[in-house]
């Protein structure tokens, strides 16, 4: 199958490099490219590409702004940045793909098989409505857990404690729910810590909106709101009992 690809970047280097990249590969078609929002929304509504390169930073705009403005998302999306630290934890979250620049050859081909295998399954572009929602309010964000079916789509308030199993992390949640996922907690971590969480123990990450108790010991526990009693290690205790306060 062939699928159209359209390039949204303003530095005309970045552009050059990835358009290049993208035509030695036999099943992808670069249609056309913007430098700017104004002009991509024109290209987009004409040529309905299948995906979408967003450059992020398009000042004195993002590419959210124009991705907010659409009514309709017909297409994927990778994004890519030159900031680390710009949106990652977002895109985290909603487990959307980004490319960091300069782009890594292995990257790119990973994120390409990645939508490929979307395109296969006809996977709506959910991911992407819960970054835009999670950007404009980051106070109700919602977690994409890769489930053996497919995501689960969990609000982060509702998430009580993360306990980790070697790569596999179980989230509990206030209303019961124990769901498995194929994530490390060191990445559970990265995606939760602005939300008030924290890794008490090496197995273990609590949100501090349910702990009822800390229960002194050597290293001591927390009583959580589900009934779980969560131990803390020796040498996180003093860290912990400072962010507590």
């Amino acid at each position: 199958m062939q699928y159209r690809v359209f390039i949204l970047e303003d530095d005309p280097h970045e552009l050059a490099d990835l358009r290049a990249r993208l035509q030695t590969i036999p099943d992808l078609t670069v249609v056309g490219h913007a430098p700017d929002i104004d002009t991509a929304r024109t290209q987009l509504q004409n040529l309905q590409p299948d995906l979408v390169f967003c450059d992020v930073l398009l000042p004195p705009h993002t590419s959210f702004d124009l991705l907010l403005t659409l009514r309709h998302i017909p297409f994927e999306i990778i994004f890519t940045t030159s900031f680390e630290e710009f949106a990652i934890k977002a895109f985290r979250l909603a487990a959307v793909d980004y490319l960091l620049k300069p782009v890594a050859a292995t990257d790119l081909l990973k994120a390409l098989d990645k939508f490929r295998q979307r395109k296969e399954v006809n996977e709506t572009t959910q991911h992407l409505h819960h970054l835009l929602q999670n950007l404009q309010q980051p106070a109700e964000a919602r977690v994409a857990l890769p489930t053996l079916t497919g995501f689960l789509f969990v609000a982060v308030q509702d998430i009580v404690r993360c306990e980790s199993d070697n790569t596999y992390t179980t989230f509990y949640t206030i209303d019961k729910q124990r769901i498995i996922v194929s994530r490390t907690l060191k990445e559970c971590e990265q995606m939760l810590d602005e939300y008030r969480f924290f890794r008490v123990h090496n197995s273990h990450l609590v949100n501090h909106r349910y702990i009822v108790e800390y229960i002194k010991g050597e290293g001591g526990q927390v009583r959580m709101a589900d009934g779980a009693f969560v131990d803390v290690s020796r040498r996180r205790k003093e860290e912990f009992l400072k962010w507590l306060k």
